[in-house]
């Protein structure tokens, strides 16, 4: 769906399925009590001309009984006006809730379905901010829509019809007053689109240097280095930059409101003197007069919100959500659901390069990996080996070349179905703030939580839920920021290697998870992942070679291309890369294994 094919139908189409699909029986009740309110708003407006004429008629011939009738009627539509105003205000904003929590959960669900590569084109990154723009303004704009479509035009439809039947000329009054205002939105509109697709980029980045001065991932370093004031310059540059393209958009449509304030005005004041004319004529009652003017307030009131908040809501947001409905609308790989839970892992002719880059990180890979074979991939900083991890696990796609599963091409075959058995602890693992059981337990986050099963795993990777760093035992909070407690860096590196084995995994990459710590502790980790992995396919990534000596091979990645494969002591035989590398790094294995 491109943006321009993004109607205003398009919208409420899509938020109203949404709304139906989730929320059906709040959805229905609050907009049969919107356009109640609407119909009884308006239907006051003839009620109060029959008090008042009646009332006048009492002055004359003494008979209070029609005057006090009507009052009562005036008086109880009145009561019940204000109670289903403000019911439908609380059962619209419970809505209004609902449906904006819906929308980000569906924009998440769509961004997790998008190919891991896309995330590193900044044109993508752009897009996802303004598509997460568009999750805050859809329940807005919608709800803006609905108001006008549900309360706002039965009110002025049934206004209208009353006063064509006291004096046609009247409505011109409240459409002269009603037209400049549509046309001062149209203009908002399309200044609020260009807006939100300039400013995407420099918001993107001013949230990137604020979390490089607030975050606590960022705070230490930041104040160490002392680069608060360089972020900072960067953070008001960038903010400086928005707020004044901001300011440029809000004294334009500032400047247009002020001319449909005055716009309206005129139509306020021609519809009174049309009206004193009126009954100067003797074609209004003074009962229709004071009824008329006694509602105008209101009904300019309703016109005024109308346009200067909801069409207002909908002209400043409509932009993101359409960049919202685009984003949504992008055609996701599918691929075949296929089971590819054994069997080996072949390379052909692989290739990669990333977006923007100006040579290839990975050239002509071959490679076969067999079923329950633990290879080690070795080479310097910059080899390729992580990307050749990501294509492993299939999260890139090789762009030339292929690589099957089982005998499956990953270019075929749904994430689902490379992701179900498959299992990976990267170098740059995450420390979710979680208790010590979820952050074992995430790895299956769909499926019941099997205690017995993460103490098996916490055991094996050593790890003790009762020691004296786990006050709480496995319902110990891992994060100072939740009134939890923080772990070493060998601590975290264990509970990252046990969240993988916790997995169902017939393949398991461990690409450098170990790579802070020493050389020694490193093989010994490595050592104990080997022990565990046994009948599973294992791959080690590591540019520690004291590690690669327990796989079954060693493939020797550099500069993006296999230079040799062969075991420790084969390759240890040829002078080539590895034994150069090994050599340089052998002190730091001078130590009982």
């Amino acid at each position: 769906m491109s943006q321009s094919k993004t109607s205003f139908g398009a919208v409420i189409s899509h938020m109203a399925s949404v709304c139906f699909k989730y929320f059906r029986g709040a959805t229905v009740l609050t907009f049969s009590m919107t356009i109640a309110t609407g119909l009884l708003a308006a239907g006051i407006t003839p009620i109060r001309q029959l008090f008042f004429d009646s009332a006048g008629a009492a002055a004359y011939d003494g008979d209070i009984q029609r005057a006090v009738i009507f009052g009562i009627v005036m008086a109880v539509s009145l009561i019940i006006t204000l109670f289903l105003r403000g019911f439908e205000d609380v059962m619209a904003y419970d809505l209004f809730l609902r449906l904006q929590s819906r929308l980000t959960l569906n924009f998440r669900q769509k961004a997790a379905q998008m190919p891991a590569i896309q995330f590193e084109h900044s044109e993508f990154l752009d897009e996802i901010n303004k598509a997460a723009k568009g999750t805050e303004n859809g329940a807005k704009v919608f709800f803006a829509l609905t108001s006008i479509g549900f309360f706002t035009l039965p009110y002025f439809i049934f206004m209208s019809i009353y006063l064509i039947n006291l004096a046609p000329l009247l409505i011109l009054c409240v459409l002269f007053s009603f037209l400049p205002s549509v046309v001062g939105q149209i203009i908002r509109f399309k200044q609020h689109s260009k807006l939100e697709h300039e400013i995407a980029p420099l918001r993107r980045k001013t949230v990137y240097y604020e979390r490089c001065i607030n975050d606590r991932e960022h705070a230490r370093e930041t104040r160490l280095l002392g680069a608060f004031w360089f972020f900072r310059t960067l953070h008001e540059t960038y903010l400086t930059l928005t707020a004044a393209k901001s300011w440029g958009v809000a004294l334009k449509t500032e400047l247009v409101d002020l001319g449909i304030r005055f716009a309206m005005l005129a139509g306020y004041v021609g519809t009174i003197y049309l009206m004193y004319l009126y009954l100067m004529d003797g074609r209004i009652s003074v009962g229709a007069f004071a009824a008329v003017f006694s509602s105008l307030d209101m009904m300019f009131d309703f016109m005024e919100g109308a346009i200067n908040y909801n069409v207002s809501e909908i002209t400043s947001g409509m932009g993101t959500v359409r960049n919202y409905m685009k984003f949504l609308s992008i055609e996701t790989p599918a691929g075949q659901d296929v089971d590819i839970a054994s069997g080996a892992v072949r390379f052909e002719h692989v290739a990669f390069t990333y977006p923007n880059a100006e040579k290839p990180a990975l050239i002509n890979i071959n490679l076969e990996i067999q079923e329950g074979e633990t290879i080690a991939i070795v080479g310097e900083n910059g080899a390729g080996k992580s990307t050749l991890a990501k294509l492993l696990v299939g999260l890139y796609t090789p762009s030339k070349g292929d690589i099957l599963r089982n005998g499956h091409s990953t270019q075929n075959i749904s994430t689902a179905s490379i992701f179900k058995n498959t299992s990976a602890v990267f170098q740059r693992y995450q420390r979710y703030r979680l208790t010590l059981s979820e952050n074992v337990a995430i790895a299956l986050p769909n499926n019941e939580t099997d205690v017995s099963r993460i103490s098996n795993v916490l055991t094996q990777t050593e790890i003790d839920p009762q020691g004296r760093s786990f006050p709480n035992g496995m319902d110990t909070m891992l994060s100072r920021e939740f009134d939890g407690v923080d772990l070493s860096g060998g601590q975290w590196q264990r509970i990252a290697i046990a969240r993988g084995l916790y997995r169902h995994h017939n393949l398991i990459v461990l690409d450098e998870p170990t790579a802070a710590i020493d050389p020694i502790e490193e093989t010994r980790i490595y050592k104990l992942f080997a022990e565990l992995s046994k009948d599973k396919t294992a791959i080690i990534i590591t540019h520690r070679l004291g590690s690669a000596k327990i796989a079954d091979r060693i493939v020797v990645l550099d500069n993006g291309q296999i230079a040799d494969i062969g075991t420790h002591e084969t390759l240890m035989s040829k002078d080539g890369i590895y034994k150069d590398m090994y050599t340089a790094q052998a002190q730091w294995y001078d130590s009982p294994s």
